[in-house]
């Protein structure tokens, strides 16, 4: 179709002018997200490598200050050292409680470390000798002890922080294990109890990202702290996160620990990303649908006038455009109309009058195909009669008859090739009753060729010229005449051959015959013998088309060889 041109033309600018400006839209919100993505990302790696990391090595510090205030006072390390067993009724245990909760009660004050809720000191035989809790005062187990004492012992003389959810306090505390040494030798051990309410306001003021998880493992990997308390003492495992967190991951000094922060990203932020991304997908797919369907609607009335064209051009000159609109196309609409009619009315009144002229002219052409021939015939049949007074008059007349019946049906305009044929025989039979010496006729053709139609009246002028110019001025030999017929499907012919051994024609009367074919004047008028070979020509024309007709090829002494083209499927009834 040639206007699928324009209708893709003006579907694609639609489409270009409408989903430019939403690509770019697109583009510009997928950016801009995705940038505050990035900048939020590094933002967190900020605050979490150096402020909250910070904050958490700093209370670490803080807590180490705190204890190794211990080595501040000589005295206290040399009276614990000395306390080889718990005596409280000799003079070194009183110096040494004594000395303790004096150290205790300057720590609390001196200390940077908030929300200490107790102090004690274990010395070497695991027994306490000294603690300082400035609210309540639990009570210290030797079970208690020992588990400190292992937990310690398991950190190689390290100091050792760790958190704790169920505790004396009722609450949930940090516990800061500082091992006591007097000349490398362990002495005791200093246990700083806090609140982790305190710790976990420290660290949780920067958890400010979505679903942000704060983590401090030890080496094994095992969970000291956690945002969400239950998961503390279980081992960290990166693979059961859910979906795809950011994950910031580093190394806290003074301790073994490692800090791992995980967040997500706003589900809103995404919600807004998705649905404008969606919001852009629908308005193209919209966009499109309005495109095609408004490109369609404005070039359907030109396809459909287009068509009407092709119409009238194959023929059809009853073809109408329905004119739905008063716009422009609706003009062109209304004046294709008026021009279809115009033209219908002008070829059907040149229609009818060349149909009257063909009809006429065909008449007259059959009224002059006989009466040569019966002219003849009439003073044969007077001759026989006058000469030889004898029976073959009946089958003359007989033969005569039935010519003048096939040629007074005038009903049917096309025959049947046998129908033809008994026409040629009737003649043929009165031609032998007409020369003694007699002509030999062929028929050969096979029955389905038979059964085929073809104009009527246009075999006998054809065999009666090859009879009266061939034949009879054939003075020696057997006088032979040859009828057959070829079909030609691809082309869609039937080939007639009226076939002669008569005198001839040489090249001179050939020319001037086929000259007379043409319709073309000759310098003496129209060859002898060629009134009824033109006639039945223009008859073929007239009634078959401009293509169809008579060949002739003959050469002086041998013959004659007369061709009938004629169509083949528009002739099967």
């Amino acid at each position: 179709m040639k206007f699928r041109g324009i209708r893709t033309k003006i579907f694609a600018s639609m489409i270009v002018v409408t989903l430019l400006p939403l690509s770019m839209a697109s583009v510009i919100i997928w950016y801009q997200i995705s940038n505050d993505i990035k900048e939020d990302l590094q933002f967190a790696t900020i605050r979490t490598e150096q402020d909250l990391k910070g904050t958490i090595e700093d209370y670490v510090q803080a807590l180490d200050e705190t204890a190794y205030q211990i080595y501040s006072n000589p005295d206290l390390i040399r009276s614990l050292t000395m306390n080889t067993a718990y005596l409280p009724n000799e003079s070194y245990t009183y110096d040494t409680v004594r000395d303790i909760r004096q150290f205790f009660l300057s720590v609390y004050n001196n200390s940077r470390v908030k929300d200490i809720v107790g102090m004690y000191l274990i010395n070497a035989d695991e027994k306490a000798v000294g603690n300082f809790f400035p609210s309540m005062y639990p009570r210290i187990t030797d079970a208690y002890i020992q588990e400190l004492l292992l937990k310690a012992n398991q950190a190689d003389g390290q100091p050792t922080l760790m958190f704790t959810y169920s505790s004396m306090y009722n609450e949930p505390i940090i516990q800061y294990l500082y091992p006591v040494k007097s000349l490398g030798v362990p002495t005791g051990l200093l246990v700083i109890d806090m609140r982790e309410s305190y710790f976990r306001g420290l660290v949780e003021q920067y958890n400010d990202f979505y679903n942000g998880t704060i983590i401090l493992t030890d080496q094994a990997g095992r969970i000291a702290y956690h945002t969400n308390y239950k998961e503390v003492n279980s081992l960290y495992q990166p693979d059961e996160l859910e979906g795809k967190p950011f994950v910031l991951q580093t190394n806290i000094s003074l301790s073994d620990w490692e800090l791992l922060y995980t967040f997500y990203t706003d589900p809103a932020v995404l919600v807004i990303r998705n649905v404008s991304i969606g919001a852009i997908i629908l308005s193209a797919i919209l966009t499109f649908l309005f495109s095609y369907s408004l490109s369609y609607s404005m070039t359907k009335p030109i396809v459909k006038l287009y068509q009407k064209m092709g119409l009238i051009q194959r023929g059809d000159y009853a073809a109408r455009v329905n004119v739905k609109t008063n716009d422009e196309i609706g003009f062109l609409g209304n004046q294709f109309n008026r021009m279809a009619g115009t033209i219908q009315q002008l070829i059907d009144h040149e229609l009818k009058l060349k149909l009257t002229n063909q009809e006429s002219q065909i008449k007259a052409l059959q009224a002059q195909i006989s009466p040569h021939f019966l002219f003849n015939t009439l003073q044969m049949m007077s001759s026989i009669a006058q000469v030889n007074n004898v029976p073959d008059m009946r089958l003359i007349c007989q033969s005569l008859s039935n010519m003048y019946r096939y040629n007074m049906n005038i009903r049917n305009e096309w025959v049947q090739v046998k129908d033809e044929i008994m026409h040629i025989r009737n003649y043929m039979v009165i031609i032998n009753k007409r020369y003694p010496e007699g002509i030999r006729i062929r028929f050969q053709m096979d029955a389905d060729t038979r059964n085929l139609f073809i104009p009527k009246l246009i075999l006998q002028p054809i065999v009666e010229n090859a009879v009266e110019h061939g034949l009879i001025p054939l003075l020696r030999g057997k006088k032979l005449l040859k009828i057959s017929a070829k079909v030609d499907e691809e082309l869609g012919r039937l080939y007639i051959y009226v076939l002669d051994n008569g005198v001839g024609l040489n090249k001179e009367q050939l020319e001037n015959v086929e000259q007379s074919l043409n319709g073309e004047t000759t310098q003496g008028g129209k060859e002898e013998g060629s009134i009824g070979l033109v006639n039945v020509h223009t008859r073929i024309r007239l009634i078959c088309g401009e293509h169809f007709g008579l060949h002739i090829h003959s050469k002086r002494g041998k013959g004659t060889c007369t061709v009938l083209e004629l169509p083949l499927h528009d002739i099967r009834l």
